[in-house]
């Protein structure tokens, strides 16, 4: 309970124009309650509410936003969801209608129901799918599935925020950006081990629309994985060459130990990643770096691809798959000069 009511009290704290995502001009008057109330005074912040409610037309969408800013400026969180819910049910045509089933996922994820917090979520992206309040909504849709263990589905979501979050909006981007740490090493779109020589599932802004809907063509948007860095079994150059000793003559049954890597032909690489956006990809790849492994990006468009090591033979490269996988980063074999 003291949860549900610290939050009530932080929505209450946010930025009018945050919190209506610019989809409304706000009167002064409730400016001035939200002010008196995040100043401590709230007896009188909300004394301004409610005379505004006093002399609004029951019904009007003037009388929906004293409603709103009662339940912005709520004391319990009882209270704001019954004025949220009202606002959803009465007043749909209300501007206030996408931020008041945004606060309500809020309340639910506040109390661990996360089911009903995705359905407040869907029901906004299935009646307002252009709506100004995306990006937020994603990001709440992405806590919401993360808290629920589905990490494919949190990680789909934060990809659709950031696709949808403008730019300016430089708080809301970074919420979203370090949600998405919790994608490291994770490849949606095709299970764990795969041969593929590239994952070619990967969604547009417009087929994400619900991830909760469990898209067939989710989009990739990993970020750099927080595991220890493993030796890997690349190719290496050598110093310079001792004096050979005297050659040997071969028996026809005698093989070269390299013969494997003209069976397998060309090299291998490990595809861990694939990103739309190219400075992600490149800042995957700069961390893995770091943390000893052989990364680079390869690819000229979306999706830009993270791949590790160049290996002579694709032995090599599943033993590298492996030991990967082993420190629990999904990958799969694929040929280097593969774009």
């Amino acid at each position: 309970m003291f949860r549900l009511f610290r939050l009530v009290m932080v929505l209450a704290a946010f930025p009018a124009a945050a919190a209506a995502q610019g989809s409304a001009i706000i009167n002064p008057v409730y400016r001035r309650a939200q002010g008196l109330v995040n100043d401590g005074n709230v007896i009188a912040g909300r004394a301004l509410v409610d005379s505004m409610l006093s002399v609004a037309p029951p019904g009007s969408n003037d009388y929906a936003e004293g409603v709103y800013w009662r339940a912005v400026l709520a004391s319990t969180a009882s209270d704001a969801e019954m004025d949220y819910r009202r606002i959803v049910v009465d007043y749909p045509r209300s501007p206030r209608v996408e931020d008041a089933l945004v606060r309500l996922a809020q309340l639910e994820i506040a109390r661990a129901n996360y089911d009903g917090a995705l359905k407040h979520l869907n029901t906004l992206i299935t009646d307002h799918p252009e709506s100004a309040s995306r990006g937020r909504a994603g990001y709440w849709m992405a806590r919401a599935l993360f808290d629920k263990n589905d990490v494919q589905g949190g990680c789909a979501a934060t990809a659709d925020a950031l696709t949808r979050t403008s730019e300016d909006d430089t708080e809301l981007r970074n919420q979203i950006t370090y949600l998405n740490q919790r994608c490291a090493g994770v490849v949606l779109g095709g299970p764990s081990g795969s041969t593929e020589t590239s994952p070619q599932n990967i969604a547009t802004p417009k087929q994400a629309d619900s991830v909760a809907k469990a898209p067939d063509k989710p989009p990739v948007n990993p970020q750099v994985t927080t595991e220890p860095p493993v030796t890997t079994p690349a190719v290496v150059s050598n110093p310079a060459p001792a004096p050979a000793p005297p050659a040997k003559k071969t028996t026809p049954a005698e093989k070269p130990a390299s013969s494997e890597s003209t069976t397998d032909g060309g090299s291998y690489s490990v595809q861990v990643a694939a990103y739309n956006v190219k400075s992600q990809a490149a800042a995957m790849a700069a961390k893995l770096k770091q943390r000893g492994y052989e990364a680079r990006v390869d690819g000229v468009k979306a999706p830009f691809r993270v791949r590790i090591g160049k290996y002579a033979t694709q032995a090599q490269a599943n033993a590298v798959q492996r030991s990967l996988k082993a420190k629990q980063i999904t990958g799969f074999v694929v040929q280097a000069d593969t774009q």
